[in-house]
This record gives C-alpha cells, structure tokens and sequence, in this order.
C-alpha cells in the first residue's frame, strides 16, 4: 500500500495549502486521535509524559490515544494508510520524517504548517538545519519534529577491552571490527558480538553503518541517489562484513529482537553490539553502568558521520480537530515537550535551545555529537534519505538475506531493483 495507492484518496493537490482556519466549526470535538508505536516500556512512558504534558496545559483536550504494536515504518504505517484511504484518518500519528512524509504529500493528505494564526509560536528558528530541512517537503513543513536517534553507534563491554587490550576507538573500518571480535572469540571464552534477526530492521541499519564506514560518505550518497550498478562492489561487500559479523553472534540469539540481543550484551560476555541510541535507555534501569560496565564509540570508520533518523508529528488536513491539533502540533514542538520525550525515550532533541540537564551523560555526549559532527546523514535504513518504495524493495531483499545468508543473490536483487 504505498504512493499510488494513496494518491486515489485525494481530491485536489491544491488542498493542501488550505488552513484550518478554513473548516472550523462551532461543534468541533474536543478528542484528539494520535496514533503512534511507541508501546513497549520506557517509550510508552515518553509518550504517555508528552501527552501528560499537553494536558496540564490543555486540560478541555481529551487525547485519544491508540497505540499500533510495530516500528514506525511497519505496522503503523500501513494501519494509517488504511485509515487514509478509508478517508477517515487519525488527528496526527507518529511519522519517520524525511521521504517517509512524501508518500502522504503526493497523496494530498497533508498541509502546510504556517506561521499564521494557528502556529504563531511556533519557532522554527530554535530547531537544527537537518531537522528543518527533514520536515519539509517541496520547501514547506508538513510535519513537527519531535526526537533524534543516531544509528551508527557501537557499544562495548569496558572489562573485555581491558582483558584484551583493544581500544575500540583504534577500531577503523568496519572489516577491523569483525577481525578484532574473531580474536576475542578465538583468545577468550567472550563472544565477540550479538546481533538480533528476528526483525529486519537491526540487519538493515547494520548495513548501512557498515556501508558507510567501509566505503564512505561519497558511496553512500551515491546508494542514496540510486545509482547501484556503479556501486556493486560496495553493496556485495557490506553484505558480506555484514554475513560475518552476524556469524559471531550467539545461537541462542540469533532469532530474537533487539531487546534480547541488548540484554545479551548487558549480561557481560559480549564484547560488541550495534544499535540505535534507544539501547542505552534499556541499560540505565539495571546495574549497568555508562563507562564503567559500557561504553560506546561511533561505529568504525564512521567517526565523522551521525547517520540519524527522526520522530515527527505530521499535519494531515482533513483533521475534525481544527482547533486542538495546532494546539498539540505547537506543544510537541516545545522545549518543555522535547525534553519530557526524548529523556524518557533515549535520544536527543531536535531542538537546539533545550538543555542539556536531565539527561545522562550518554546522552549529553550524543548531543555534543550531533552538533559537533561534520555531516548528519537521514537514514537509508528508516527511509529519510530514499523514497518509500525503494525503502520497501530494500527492506524486502534484506529480509531474504537474513533468511539465507546469501551475499551474491542478496546483492544481485538489490541491483535489479533500483537499476
């Protein structure tokens, strides 16, 4: 259910530079309908503490919220496509910003989010370049950034490092990396990582990073732009650092989610582990402790990059809720809603102005990073960067590969398909 299937559903592209101003009516509701995936522990707290907060100020404001089991990019997604099509949808759900907004452009679903009468404090000026930039479509904002993950981050088990003597951050390549976790393997009684394959996503982002710290910026802007065939070797050469470093991951693991393989790491006989910044929220309720127990560098030759993703809100325009909507849209774009979030969930702002007290140091250093760092990359993987259905053929042809394991057919289907 993707571009073309959506776009049935609109009935005149220029609607979408209507206001709501135009369609308010006297009897508007006072419920507000937000879909989101945000379900599992600490997460449902950060969105349950943003919707706490919008109330406090909001009191004549019922939010109904309806949780979709799910990534952002899955089931959620497709349960608001339906929602569309059926041309009833949600007030605002939780959306991956970046090309993940153009299939709701081009579907004519969405509207411009103006600095009129219903946005007027909305300060765009506060929000970093790269968010702005990924919540725009066309050169207008149709959605509000909410929450910033970096995704080539690589943690790592303090006591194994010193009992082998490898400082992770002399690690410079991602083919490094899977010959220093086989001579952990071969010299300790450690494993040398953990890597879950239960859901395809872990292996997609793992590509990426492994893409882009073995090849470079240039290749992966390239993958970006869809040229595969001059790239092959880079595509077929990932897959396979990929292939072994998943070999060195535990049986028992193999087919678990991200917060088993987490686990795993945290129980201390693991000496690497690839994941988004969120894993750090799952350690910091154990007696596992940043610096002392864990640690966490940019993944090997990606020192330079903060391949990100991003949380926004969209503005679609057929909401019933035309006077609560913007109220909630400004209020997601708030410090005070920024932080309730992004401290709960484990990632960063994309706000500038808000501070850095109340998050830990993990999470302090990660937004150093962000603004320090020479390139902020949107994602392959979470679908900023490509289109929706590229994102898709991807996803599907990694999906084979964690079921086969097969570098050179893997490679072969992703050149047929963007080629």
């Amino acid at each position: 259910m993707g571009i073309t299937s959506l776009a049935g559903c609109s009935s005149d592209r220029n609607d979408v530079e209507k206001t709501t101003t135009e369609e308010k009516t006297q009897d508007e509701p006072s419920s507000l309908e937000i879909q989101h995936s945000w379900t599992n522990a600490g997460e449902k707290d950060a969105i349950t503490s943003l919707f706490e907060g919008f109330q406090e100020l909001h009191s004549d404001v019922e939010v109904d919220e309806q949780g979709v089991a799910g990534r952002g990019g899955g089931d959620l997604q497709t349960t608001v496509k339906k929602r569309i099509i059926d041309d009833n949808p949600p007030d605002s759900w939780q959306s991956w910003s970046g090309q993940n907004l153009r299939t709701y452009v081009d579907a004519g679903v969405l509207q411009r989010l103006q600095n009129g009468i219903d946005f007027e404090e909305m300060d765009w000026n506060a929000f970093s370049p790269v968010s702005k930039r990924l919540s725009k479509i066309d050169g207008s904002f149709v959605a509000v950034p909410l929450s910033v993950s970096n995704l080539n981050n690589l943690f790592y088990n303090v006591e194994i490092m010193d009992e082998v003597g490898i400082d992770p951050r002399t690690i410079q390549t991602p083919r490094a990396l899977v010959n220093s976790a086989q001579i952990i393997e071969e010299s300790t009684d450690h494993r040398g990582v953990v890597h879950a394959t239960k859901n395809v996503w872990p292996t997609l982002e793992l590509w990426e990073s492994v893409l882009l710290g073995e090849f470079g910026v240039e290749t992966h802007q390239s993958i970006v732009n869809e040229k595969m065939q001059s790239n092959e070797r880079a595509v077929r050469e990932s897959l396979r650092i990929v292939d072994e470093y998943h070999e060195q991951s535990p049986d028992g693991i193999v087919s678990s989610n991200w917060r088993e393989a987490a686990k795993r790491f945290q129980n201390g006989n693991v000496a690497f582990f690839h994941q988004g910044d969120w894993a750090a929220a799952a350690f910091r309720n154990d007696d596992f402790e940043f610096e002392t127990d864990w640690n966490c560098v940019a993944f090997p030759g990606t020192n330079d990059q903060y391949l990100l993703s991003m949380d926004s809100f969209p503005f679609p325009k057929n909401s019933s809720a035309t006077t609560a909507l913007p109220k909630f849209l400004q209020y997601v774009s708030s410090v005070e809603a920024q932080q309730r979030f992004t401290q709960n969930r484990g990632s960063i702002p994309p706000r500038t102005d808000v501070p850095e007290a109340g998050y830990g140091p993990f999470y302090r250093r990660q937004m150093k990073r962000f603004r320090d760092t020479n390139s902020r990359l949107p994602s392959i993987a979470h679908g900023l960067a490509v289109p929706p259905a590229s994102r898709a053929n991807l996803t599907n042809a990694m999906q084979d590969f964690t079921s086969t394991w097969d570098v050179e057919q893997t490679t072969q289907k992703i050149l047929t398909m963007f080629d």
